[in-house]
């Protein structure tokens, strides 16, 4: 049989992608790298988990040189329509505190932190992010007033 004809084993990923990233790959039934160049750009882009920072990290990989920007990429969270909020905190922190009902900082600053953790989806963290960014406009406030 001649060496064109033999059948060709396959590379499996090992470590040349980081471990997320081959989770993945490998629950969406890519478990070589001849697979990834298969599916390379759009099948990728469609996995479930998979993201452009993911799929840049195997661009960078095990396709040097090649850059691929789709036409239009969806942001999972977009602005809130009707909040103040939009650009002051993070827009998942937005979309959170507009399901309780939340869209302006006169509403933020009159709730109680122990009332703002019983909406759904704000826990500690988002808690401990929306009192950084009212302590830190509290703070450019004073000093500005201070100033004049």
């Amino acid at each position: 049989m001649l060496y064109d004809q033999m059948p060709k084993s396959e590379t499996p990923i090992g470590d040349l992608l980081p471990l997320r990233v081959k989770t993945i790959l490998e629950r969406n039934g890519v478990h070589k790298i001849e697979g990834v160049h298969r599916a390379y750009p759009n099948q990728l882009l469609k996995m479930h988990g998979m993201g452009m920072f993911r799929f840049k990290q195997i661009e960078a990989a095990l396709f040097p040189g090649k850059s691929f920007t789709p036409s239009r990429i969806y942001s999972p969270v977009r602005y809130i329509k009707g909040s103040s909020l939009n650009g002051v905190l993070a827009p998942e922190t937005v979309q959170v505190l507009a399901r309780g009902g939340i869209t302006t900082i006169e509403q933020l600053l009159a709730k109680e932190p122990k009332v703002l953790l019983k909406i759904r989806g704000l826990g500690i963290h988002k808690l401990r992010e929306i009192e950084d960014t009212l302590h830190e406009r509290k703070k450019d406030s004073a000093e500005r007033i201070s100033a004049s």
